[in-house]
């Protein structure tokens, strides 16, 4: 029994490992091609181009939840999964994916006459070609999570971004405007689709069967609700703004929100292939051992997350002013605001991965709606006072619902709150030291690329020196890790 537990830990390990490793090198990659690709296209692109196309994102993000309909996640914690699983949520989702992109093509007129930006319309009806691309690839998708293939989503990501960059940026210089970032969104769609076929094992037939579609939806139809206000959260104030404030505002605010997204994904999608797989494996086995595991991710997590994304607060004005120049200041001072606010978001994933791995798609799908109209109430509350004050009531509510996640999650995971403190806390104070011990004398500097290379090198050492002080043994297991990998 002690042999198999043993060899239990072993395999989980090595997962964790080799889940961290990948999708570390995948997100590191991902974040230098969008760096420099959104460099260039903010360089190119007028903030209106960013304002139109993100009016539409919550369309698309919506519908492609409705197209994936939970299916990934449904697959990772079933049991026993057959070919005839993968092939019924194949030919389902693009069923389901054709039938809403017509029905969206259809309503692309009317979204244009809400707006009153003719333009909208034409946009709409390429744009929302994504979704019914990706309809393709979420058996095969599910298929590579299932299997913790790690290694292949990542090739896969990163050639994805590099073609889409790389397409956006030819097709902004022939001065096609708003049309770049069309072209980047279904190019990454397309490659992503194209290349997760070829690393999956699972091959399509046209013995078309749903039925097994069935079982799988009583778990993932919560998730469909779920996940469309997760992406009605992230994306409802460039939609709803659009109709209240000037195009050029909604860019500045969709440019700040791409940018915090982007870093965001670095822990973000790490969490979202790891924890959940790692923790219903886990879930079969003790109490202690569940606990440790969760505690070891959750603190790995917060170690990277708290002095990224403040980190990221704290160069924002100067990283948005040398990326995009004068005419996006604005967005800098988005960027910063939302930045603490995703700190708490990424770290929130955490339990709510923990929260799916047990089951509870009920509790999981309750908090994201509540969460959603809080924000939407928020957003009427004090749409008068301007958006800088809507984007900070958000991040505080960022702040305020992981202690919710938490609440809701220390039940079945036996998690104290003492545990919350050390493993995320912590390094949530020590990063913040970091960034005020560099804010007070970093904007005596006159160069802006003197103070955002001074700004990460400070904070940078700020933060290694006190964690390792505060909290050596965490430190030095994690300093190990890395040091194992490479």
């Amino acid at each position: 029994m002690d042999q198999n537990i043993s060899a239990q830990e072993e395999s989980l390990k090595k997962k964790a490992a080799k889940g961290f490793l990948w999708g570390g090198l995948s997100n590191g990659l991902q974040q230098v091609f969008g760096l420099i690709f959104g460099i260039v296209l903010l360089r190119t692109l007028s903030p209106e181009d960013y304002g139109l196309v993100g009016i539409l994102t919550i369309f698309s993000s919506i519908a492609s939840s409705l197209t994936e309909s939970g299916f990934v996640s449904a697959i990772s914690i079933k049991k026993d999964v057959t070919k005839a699983d993968y092939n019924a949520v194949f030919w389902f989702c693009i069923f389901l994916g054709a039938f809403i992109y017509m029905l969206l093509f259809l309503l692309s007129p009317v979204i244009a006459d809400f707006y009153e930006i003719p333009a909208l319309a034409l946009l709409a009806q390429v744009s929302f070609l994504n979704f019914f691309i990706s309809s393709f690839g979420v058996a095969h998708s599910a298929n590579l999570t299932r299997n913790l293939r790690i290694k292949e989503r990542a090739n896969a990501n990163i050639v994805a971004v590099f073609v889409g960059g790389i397409l956006a940026i030819a097709v902004a210089f022939a001065g096609w405007g708003y049309w770049a970032l069309v072209v980047q969104n279904l190019s990454y769609c397309l490659v992503y689709v194209l290349l997760s076929w070829r690393y999956s094992s699972f091959r399509p037939s046209f013995q078309i069967n749903l039925a097994p579609v069935k079982p799988m939806l009583a778990y993932s139809n919560k998730l469909i609700i779920t996940n469309v206000f997760f992406h009605l959260n992230n994306n409802f104030l460039s939609a709803v703004l659009g109709k209240y404030v000037p195009i050029a505002q909604v860019g500045q605010y969709n440019s700040a929100n791409r940018w915090n997204l982007t870093v965001q994904s670095f822990t973000l999608s790490i969490s979202n292939m790891i924890i959940q797989p790692l923790m219903t494996e886990a879930s079969q086995s003790g109490e202690e051992r569940r606990i440790r595991v969760f505690r070891k991710l959750l603190s790995f997590i917060s170690f990277i997350t708290f002095p990224s994304m403040f980190g990221l607060a704290l160069i924002a004005p100067d990283f948005v002013l040398l990326a995009g120049g004068g005419e996006w200041a604005e967005s800098g001072n988005y960027l910063r605001i939302l930045a603490f606010g995703g700190a708490f978001a990424i770290v929130s994933n955490a339990f709510s991965n923990y929260t799916l791995s047990k089951g509870k798609s009920d509790t999981y799908m309750k908090n994201m709606v509540a969460f959603g109209l809080i924000q939407i109430a928020l957003f009427f509350l004090l749409k008068e006072a301007g958006v800088t004050y809507i984007v900070m009531s958000f991040a505080v509510l960022n702040f305020i619902w992981l202690n919710t996640w938490y609440f809701l999650s220390k039940e079945s995971l036996q998690y104290s709150y003492r545990y919350l403190w050390k493993d995320v806390y912590a390094y949530a104070l020590i990063a913040l030291a970091g960034y005020l011990m560099t804010f007070w004398w970093i904007n005596m500097l006159p160069s802006a690329l003197l103070r955002l290379s001074l700004s990460v090198l400070s904070m940078g050492a700020v933060y290694i020196v006190l964690t390792y002080f505060f909290n050596k043994e965490t430190f030095l297991e994690i300093k190990k890790f890395f040091q194992n990998k490479l």
